[in-house]
């Protein structure tokens, strides 16, 4: 069975918010550093990225 979404949190969301209006591509160290600060995966963020630059574009 797929593994369930993960769920983020009002606080992690507006700071991966915030990180991604500033810079919309995150070098490896960069997303250490903010999957530390978040509590999450390196992976979780790395993903969340991705997918916002998928939305991204959509609106653009």
């Amino acid at each position: 069975p797929p593994r369930p979404r993960p769920v983020f949190s009002h606080f992690q969301r507006q700071h991966l918010e915030n990180y991604f209006l500033s810079k919309k591509y995150l070098n490896k160290t960069e997303r250490l550093k903010i999957a530390e600060a978040l509590g999450l995966s390196e992976n979780q963020v790395k993903i969340w990225f991705q997918n916002r630059r998928v939305k991204w574009r959509a609106e653009v």
